[in-house]
C-alpha cells in the first residue's frame, strides 16, 4: 500500500480556502499526480483550504473521496513557560520541551502534564483510529505495532490534509512520538509525504517513510514565480 500525505495549497486563513498562488499550487501538484500516482481513493480534511486543494485533483475523475473530520488540522494548544498562553504544539520553545523526556515516548508524551491540561491525547486519538478505519477498510487491520493483510492492499490512497495531522499519522505509523514528528519536521504548501508497506515479511507489514515535505511538482521557484510561503 502507497499512503500519501498531501498539505493543502497556500492558505488563505481567515477565510479558509486557497490564495489564487494556492490554486496555482494545486493545480501544477493535480498534474503530478496524474503523471506518477494511481490514486484508488482519496480522503479529505473537512476544512475548507484541504477540500479546495483535494478537489482541484478529483475533478472529472472517478475516484471514491470522502471527507473526515478527524483529519482536520491538529491545532491543539498546550502550555508553555515562555509563552502566556498554550501554543500550537508545534511551536514550543526548543530548551523548554527538549528537557521534559516524556515528549520522546511515543507512550508517556500522554502523561506530560502540559498534554494531559490539553485536547492533544483525545485528537491524537481520534486520528489515529480514524487512519486504522481506513486502512481496514483498504485491506490492513491494525494489530499491536503492525498491520495483518486482510485482502488485496496493492493501492495508493490520498490524504489531502494539514502538516500538523500529517505530523500525527506518521508518527502512529512509525511508532514515534507525534511531539517529535511536530516540532522536528516542516511541509511547504501542497508537500508530499509519501509511505509504503514493507511486504517482505508474509500478512504483517508495517510503513516506511519514503519522502516528506516533496514539492518537486512547484518546480523552481525563480521560473515559476510561485510563492512558497
Amino acid at each position: 500500500m502507497r499512503l500519501l500525505f498531501i498539505r493543502h495549497g497556500e492558505p488563505d486563513y481567515e477565510h479558509d480556502c486557497l490564495t489564487e498562488n494556492g490554486v496555482i499550487q494545486a493545480q501544477k501538484l493535480s498534474e503530478r499526480l496524474d503523471k506518477t500516482e494511481n490514486v484508488a481513493a482519496a480522503y479529505l480534511s473537512s476544512m475548507g483550504r484541504a477540500q479546495q486543494t483535494g478537489r482541484i485533483f478529483l475533478k472529472g475523475k472517478i475516484i471514491p473521496a470522502k471527507t473526515c473530520d478527524w483529519l482536520r488540522e491538529f491545532d491543539v494548544k498546550v502550555s508553555d513557560p515562555d509563552w502566556p498562553d498554550p501554543v500550537p504544539v508545534w511551536d514550543l520553545y526548543p530548551k523548554n520541551w527538549t528537557e521534559i523526556p516524556g515528549y520522546y515516548d511515543r507512550k508517556a508524551f500522554a502523561d506530560v502534564p502540559a498534554v494531559k491540561q490539553s485536547e492533544l491525547v483525545k485528537r491524537y486519538t481520534a486520528a489515529c483510529e480514524g487512519l486504522d478505519e481506513v486502512l481496514a477498510v483498504n485491506g490492513l487491520r491494525r494489530e499491536g505495532g503492525v498491520y495483518v493483510k486482510t485482502d488485496s492492499h496493492d493501492k495508493t490512497i490520498a490524504f489531502f490534509c494539514h502538516f500538523g495531522i500529517t505530523c500525527v499519522m506518521i508518527s502512529y505509523l512509525l511508532g514515534v512520538s507525534p511531539v517529535i514528528m511536530l516540532q522536528g519536521l516542516s511541509a511547504e504548501p501542497t508537500a508530499v509525504a509519501t509511505l509504503c508497506t514493507d511486504d517482505r515479511f508474509g500478512d504483517k507489514v508495517n510503513f516506511r517513510l519514503h519522502g516528506f515535505g516533496d514539492i518537486s511538482h512547484l518546480g523552481n521557484v525563480a521560473d515559476s514565480g510561485i510563492n512558497y510561503k
